[in-house]
């Protein structure tokens, strides 16, 4: 394959939402980029609930190749029935085709310089003193690619990092475990609104229906040895919350992985490297939503990895700029979401349900820390819970 047989100032491992932002600020400011990714075909396999953000935040226009409905809303829904509306915020933006979206990404990188290297995956890394020699292996060949930085944006799987020394592995119990189909014929609350179950149904997670145009992607994430996330996906098919609301949907796809919601790894940069998107833990403990946080550390990691280039200096303190700058940015609001996490995951559906019922009206965002207060009024027992938030 002819991309791998050049010498490249940016090697970007991993052709979701983060590299491909990565490699497109890398190559827009200047910097020979490669992307690497092991899939045949970028954008497969889906592993998420597709939800994105307002994507005129990175000054990517909504294009109906991809976006497959706008979502204004969602309600939150304890285990009693009890209905919140939250409306604004997190919840304003769109569900997505991710296959397409993610390739738009990728084409959008292409276009500004970014060679790209598909069914290629990275086996090794080898400091040469100025920066990595990336070891390949596309088909039955191996292949080496001389790169002054490395960014790893290798997922919730990650063993780029791992190979340049650098500790990724999560903690296999803060891996949320998803499934999801997306079903045809499933009746929703409103067609712009998504919906989100809580309780035994998902433990120390939840279930979320995803309003996709003519489609429904129903799903849930659970942080549990009892039973493997299908068989709790199965269940709910069957729940009598749904009042019936999916009997007659079908499914025509279905859907697996994994989020890591144990919160960012502790080091993200060294010598010639970066660690971005799932892999350096940019994803929210609290709903498991990452996209947002991947592409903008990626578009951060790859603005800094161009004017490291241009400064030809690739040592740790160069790049660390790119780990201050998304700490800045990011990194209170996740570890906020942590604790939120932490605290939601000890409660038992009698508390989920004293907490429904002690909000009243619509929320425009999900601020637990005032509702904390409403809470703690109304149920004062469940203070044990909530007093370092107020």
């Amino acid at each position: 394959m002819r991309e791998l047989t050049y010498s490249y100032d940016v090697v970007v491992v991993g052709a979701g939402p983060a590299g491909s932002m990565a490699s497109y600020y890398a190559s827009k400011n200047g910097a020979k980029t490669l992307l690497v990714e092991k899939s045949q075909e970028i954008g497969e396999p889906v592993r998420c609930a597709e939800a994105v953000p307002r994507l005129e935040n990175f000054g990517i226009a909504t294009d109906s190749s991809f976006v497959r409905n706008y979502t204004k809303g969602g309600y939150l829904i304890a285990p009693n029935g009890k209905r919140i509306v939250v409306k604004g915020g997190k919840t304003d933006g769109y569900i997505v085709e991710r296959k397409i979206f993610d390739k738009y990404l990728a084409i959008r990188s292409a276009r500004v310089g970014t060679n790209i290297a598909v069914k290629s995956r990275v086996i090794g890394l080898d400091h040469n003193g100025e920066g990595y020699d990336v070891i390949i292996k596309h088909l039955d060949e191996e292949y080496v690619v001389k790169a002054k930085v490395v960014i790893a944006a290798d997922g919730v799987e990650s063993s780029v990092a791992e190979m340049a020394g650098l500790k990724t592995k999560k903690n296999p119990k803060e891996i949320c475990s998803c499934a999801e189909y997306e079903m045809v014929n499933a009746k929703l609350l409103d067609k712009n609104m998504m919906e989100f179950y809580f309780g035994d149904v998902s433990p120390k997670g939840y279930v979320w229906l995803f309003p996709k145009g003519d489609t429904v992607n129903v799903g849930l994430g659970v942080i549990d040895s009892k039973k493997k996330a299908i068989d709790y996906l199965n269940e709910f098919l069957e729940n009598p919350i749904l009042e019936g609301r999916l009997d007659k949907a079908t499914p025509v796809e279905f859907k697996c992985g994994g989020a890591p919601v144990g919160g960012p790894i502790k080091k993200t940069v060294k010598d010639n490297l970066m660690v971005v998107g799932d892999a350096a833990g940019h994803i929210s403990p609290l709903t498991g939503g990452g996209i947002y946080l991947s592409m903008d550390c990626g578009s951060i990691a790859g603005e800094v990895a161009a004017e490291c280039v241009k400064k030809n200096e690739f040592s740790e303190e160069c790049l660390m700029k790119y780990e201050n700058r998304w700490k800045e940015k990011h990194y209170k609001n996740l570890m906020k979401d942590l604790k939120y996490k932490n605290i939601l995951q000890k409660l038992n559906e009698d508390e989920l349900n004293a907490i429904a019922d002690a909000i009243d009206g619509d929320l425009e965002d999900i601020d637990l820390k005032k509702i904390a207060v409403k809470i703690i009024k109304k149920s004062p027992s469940l203070l044990k819970y909530f007093k370092d938030l107020i």
